[in-house]
């Protein structure tokens, strides 16, 4: 019956290539990009990374303060990608949400540094306050649920984001990037208690990690707070 009730909705809401807008042809189709968008970026986005000859599941040349291993799913390269993201960011849809989350997943499996089993819980870095109010949803938040559901670990919101943290690290040079968002989150209660983070490994999602100064504010909190170690899953890699 769920199954119907899904080839009715892509039939009166058919499924648009999230790159370049146009229908799947294919009405019972999950994917969201066209055959055409998801070769180009394969081709822009799935490349061997320049310093290890890896692709971007094993690459693990980013390196991020506090976190013992950065892993991806994409490089973040290519018109196509970076417009899929951006809607990731202001749009929340499932079929978006679960493209890049699958991806996320299967990178996570594919790790050569910690088994998922080593995990204790998943959470994820915090939106700016007048961002989830304006889009009602936390992007890494919705992705770090899927890939909970898909890997059988629990999900746990750990930090919030601090009124004062209002401006978006996008629009900031690296130097700036770390100092916007220092002493800009807080632990949450739970996380402050026995049991809490304490003794944990956690895994920290996000969307796009690109000096990594968020990822690492978020796991100083957390080891401040007894964590033991605390991983990063991202769906795309800035490599500088």
């Amino acid at each position: 019956m769920k199954r119907l009730f899904e080839k009715l909705l892509n039939i009166i809401f058919p499924v648009k290539c999230a790159c370049c807008q146009i229908v799947s042809k294919n009405a019972d189709s999950e994917d969201i990009l066209c055959p055409k968008c998801k070769k180009i970026i394969g081709e822009t986005a799935g490349y061997d990374c320049m310093q290890c000859k890896n692709p971007p599941h094993l690459c693990r040349c980013k390196k991020v303060e506090n976190i013992s291993s950065v892993m991806f799913a994409y490089f973040y390269s290519g018109e196509k990608l970076k417009r899929a993201v951006y809607k990731l960011k202001r749009a929340n849809l499932y079929y978006i949400n679960e493209f890049f989350a699958k991806g996320m997943y299967n990178s996570l499996k594919s790790s050569d540094i910690i088994e998922k089993e080593g995990i204790d819980f998943i959470t994820n870095t915090p939106r700016m306050r007048k961002s989830l109010k304006f889009y009602g949803y936390n992007q890494s938040e919705a992705l770090a649920r899927l890939i909970s559901k898909y890997a059988g670990i629990p999900y746990r919101r750990s930090l919030e984001a601090l009124r004062s943290y209002n401006t978006e690290q996008k629009t900031l040079n690296k130097t700036r990037r770390g100092q916007n968002v220092k002493n800009k989150f807080k632990a949450v209660k739970n996380m402050t208690k026995p049991g809490g983070a304490a003794g944990k490994n956690i895994l920290i999602v996000d969307d796009v990690v690109t000096t990594g100064s968020t990822l690492s504010e978020c796991a100083k909190i957390l080891k401040a707070h007894g964590a033991k170690n605390i991983y990063a899953l991202c769906a795309a890699s800035v490599i500088s």
